[in-house]
Parts: C-alpha cells; sequence; structure tokens
C-alpha cells in the first residue's frame, strides 16, 4: 500500500498536464486521425518528456526521496515508459 501511494506522489505532478495536453493536441489535427489515436500517441510521447522536465531538469534531488522509499530511478523512468506505452495502446485499439 505505501509502493502504491508513493507511486501515486511521484506521477501527480507529470500525469494532469501530460493528460491535458495528450486531449487538447489531437483537436489541431483535426481529420488526420482518430481523436483518441491521437490522444494515445501524444500521451506517450508527453508523459516521458514531462517526467525528464519534472525530475531530471527542474527537481533532479527528487529522486533521493524516492530511492528512499524502494524506488530506483531506472524503477521509475521503467514505470514511466510502461504506463505510457500501456495507456497509448489502450487509446490506439479503443
Amino acid at each position: 500500500m505505501r509502493a502504491i501511494k508513493t507511486l501515486f506522489f511521484f506521477y501527480r505532478k507529470i500525469i494532469i498536464p501530460a493528460l491535458t495536453l495528450s486531449f487538447l493536441l489531437p483537436l489541431f489535427a483535426a481529420g488526420l486521425i482518430s481523436f483518441l489515436a491521437g490522444v494515445g500517441v501524444s500521451f506517450v510521447l508527453l508523459l516521458p518528456l514531462f517526467h525528464y522536465l519534472g525530475y531530471e531538469i527542474r527537481y533532479p534531488n527528487e529522486y533521493y526521496f524516492y530511492y528512499n522509499l524502494g524506488f530506483s530511478r531506472f524503477a521509475l523512468w521503467g514505470l514511466t515508459v510502461g504506463i505510457g506505452l500501456l495507456v497509448g495502446t489502450v487509446m490506439l485499439l479503443i
């Protein structure tokens, strides 16, 4: 349970802006691809981008906090890419 709370705390900084922009970007590409496919593709690209900007550029020392709770930088990056691919694949299949 503690691990889920920790991951929720980690992802709440990056998931909201990534989802917001993922729903806005396909509106500008109307007619080129379906809306849900556009949301999926943009989410796959934006989630790692926001992870990089938020935790590698702006707050790099927060990795120590998550490391002390049992999550390495590699594990957090793996989860970010995995969640992005999972949500993107689901959106493409709908």
